[in-house]
């Protein structure tokens, strides 16, 4: 199988002031410019709001605007500002004013008059050429500063009263930030969309024109597609080819700038949610309805859907029995395939997929897209180098017989890292298909993002995007939240310490002749050594190569070991190289040899100043203290200065009769 590669997203929530919050609204807007969020309009429940909320991302704080002095229906003058907002002037500067209104927030007011309260608009920001109040160009224009206007385009939407949605167009221009903010109704050219609720309107820079998908209109579902050029107003019907999308509302649409590409998805019919994806070619005008790889999210209403570095990112909405969805779908636009989104955990591996917990969460059988049955993948466990298997091993000491069976010692990271494939290989659950192949990138994402809802907002800023209010049944929401699509790299410290390469490449020279100074004779066989090693361990050997001994002198590069076994020398070399245990049966048929070999090893690590050897041996010896053996052991301990095994025998001896012997 082909693995396919992933990437890492973050949720967050911003943490913010306690007073002045923003209402617990659904059906609202809230578009970006310049450091700062507009959210307009919602309904909470009982009314539709009019207000005016911009929330600042440096400060982190939402601020009311209200209605300035004098204002005059979309005549020009500019907004009256009581006090400059720290970082919400859209300069990004400095300037700091008093503090105003209600829980000491700054006074920020509009000019112009603003539109009815309202939900189920669109506000969407448009930037290109300034223009004069009443949308000629160069009028009104004496900021020659600013080559660019910034306007929200705020259409349509649900007022609460007659038979029929809005069909007026209201713009709010913010190029000057709070200092600036103006509401004007520009006089408009050709023949509007007409009224319209719960429909799309997306800008397309390339050709400076807001496409509106109409959505429904208080009494039908429609589906007819109209483009407002943002610096003539003039609008038209928008000529298309190829099957367009079947009439709806409260779908969601997204515009991938780079592509000239308008995208539409899901929404409500009449008499059913939908999934279905169209794209709109704003160049050619021609719709196409692609095939989608991966799986398919659950048809739903009231999500959102946001264009952000050539992915679309859906998040909730509410399916069948009015469910609602807090799963974050992604779809790839070079992959053209919904992506696998499995949420992780930062303190542990375990990871659960979005899809997987949605799908299964209702009982019903939804269509899925072209992605192959069982291909799901689980993120495997990446071994840490604690687990690492450092090469061959024996399983007693006097079954090892030196280096040999490893190469030699030129690239040692080869050979762990071959070691380490060859493991990951063979964990590896086998493959009903060899020849299957998984291209379909994994997202994995982190931090606990928002809960279920639909008529939320979800507003790309930079690789952000900020998920804002909706609601969920009779609830009503207000929280925030953030979803950071490419977190800075985090620099992990996985590659070994050198201390750690010591310990873990020492067992490699065990017993090997090359880089070996030192050669001893046991028993008439080689046992080869290094004078370093063997003196960080043992200051008998430090002192035998560097006090004037004979086996110091130069030019003698082979040391006699007297009255010593050759088996018990290799095991102690072993232990000394490996920090490996002895593993010698004292009970058995055999019983008599394994003590002697334990006291042989016992003597040599008493003799070479090998404390912690010595201990191990004490230990293995204790089991064996006993009425025919309590004697031997006891000289045994006395002669090797084995205090602990001493004890032991000391302690046998005054409680033989209660224990037996």
């Amino acid at each position: 199988m082909v693995a396919a590669y992933s990437s890492t997203m973050k949720w967050s929530e911003p943490h913010l002031p306690a007073d002045g919050g923003p209402p617990t609204i659904k059906n609202h807007s809230v578009t970006y410019h310049n450091g700062l969020l507009y959210c307009f309009g919602g309904y909470d429940g009982r009314r539709n709001h009019m207000t005016l909320l911009v929330y600042s991302l440096r400060d982190q704080r939402w601020t009311p605007v209200s209605a300035g002095v004098g204002n005059g229906g979309g005549g020009g003058g500019g907004a009256h500002t009581n006090a400059s907002i720290s970082g919400m002037d859209g300069s990004g500067g400095d300037r700091r004013g008093g503090r105003g209104g209600r829980g000491g927030h700054p006074h920020v007011t509009v000019a112009g008059t603003p539109p009815p309260g309202r939900n189920g608009h669109t506000a969407t920001l448009a930037t290109s050429r300034r223009h004069g109040a009443d949308g000629r160009e160069g009028e009104n224009n004496d900021r020659e500063d600013d080559d660019d206007s910034a306007r929200i385009f705020v259409i349509g939407g649900w007022l609460g009263s007659g038979p029929l949605a809005a069909s007026d167009m209201h713009v709010l221009d913010i190029s000057g930030g709070v200092e600036g903010l103006r509401w004007y109704q520009p006089p408009v050219r050709g023949t509007p969309p007409g009224p319209c609720n719960m429909h799309s309107a997306d800008f397309v820079p390339t050709r400076n024109e807001v496409y509106v998908f109409r959505g429904g209109n208080g009494r039908e579902y429609l589906n007819d597609l109209h483009a407002l050029d943002v610096n003539t107003y003039t609008w038209r019907a928008v000529e298309t080819t190829g099957a367009a999308p079947q009439q709806r509302a409260n779908h969601s649409s997204a515009v991938l700038e780079e592509l000239e590409e308008l995208f539409i998805f899901g929404g409500w019919n009449g008499k059913e949610r939908l999934n279905d994806i169209h794209i709109l070619h704003t160049g050619t005008g021609a719709w196409t309805c692609p095939r989608i790889g991966g799986v398919l999210p659950h048809p739903r209403a009231g999500m959102t859907l946001t264009a952000l570095r050539g992915r679309l990112y859906l998040f909730g909405g509410s399916g069948t029995s009015s469910k609602c969805f807090q799963d974050l779908q992604i779809l790839d636009r070079k992959e053209m395939a919904w992506l696998d989104v499995m949420q992780q955990d930062e303190t542990s591996s375990n990871m659960s997929t979005w899809h997987m917990h949605e799908h299964h969460s209702d009982n019903e059988d939804y269509p899925r897209g072209n992605r192959r049955q069982g291909d799901r993948r689980s993120a495997s466990a990446r071994q840490t180098h604690e687990e690492m298997d450092d090469g061959p091993s024996s399983s007693s000491a006097m079954s090892i017989g030196g280096g040999g069976g490893f190469r030699k010692h030129a690239d040692w990271r080869t050979q762990e890292i071959d070691q380490h494939d060859t493991l990951s290989v063979a964990a590896q659950p086998c493959n009903a298909n060899p020849n299957d192949e998984d291209t379909i990138p994994t997202v994995f994402v982190q931090g606990g993002g928002p809960g279920r809802r639909a008529g939320h907002t979800a507003t790309a800023v930079h690789r952000h995007i900020y998920v804002f209010g909706g609601s969920c049944g009779s609830d009503y929401l207000n929280d925030f939240f953030v979803l950071d699509t490419d977190p800075p790299p985090r620099i992990a410290v996985t590659e070994p310490t050198s201390l750690q390469l010591f310990e873990r490449r020492l067992r490699h020279f065990f017993n090997d002749e090359e880089f070996s100074d030192v050669t001893f004779i046991v028993e008439g066989q080689h046992v080869y050594g290094h004078r370093m090693i063997l003196s960080l361990v043992s200051d008998c050997f430090r002192a035998m190569f560097t006090t004037g001994f004979r086996e110091s002198a130069a030019g003698c590069p082979e040391i006699e070991i007297p009255n010593c076994s050759h088996e018990a020398f290799l095991a102690m070399m072993e232990y000394i190289y490996t920090g490996k245990t002895p593993k010698i049966e004292l009970f058995g048929v055999e019983s008599g040899r394994g003590i002697d070999k334990v006291v042989d090893l016992l003597e040599l690590a008493d003799q070479f100043f090998l404390d912690h050897l010595k201990q191990i041996c004490e230990r293995m010896l204790q089991s064996a203290v006993n009425a025919d053996t309590v004697e031997y052991l006891l000289q045994v301990s006395q002669k090797t200065n084995a205090v602990q095994l001493e004890s032991v025998c000391r302690h046998y001896e005054r409680n033989r009769e209660s224990i037996g012997g």
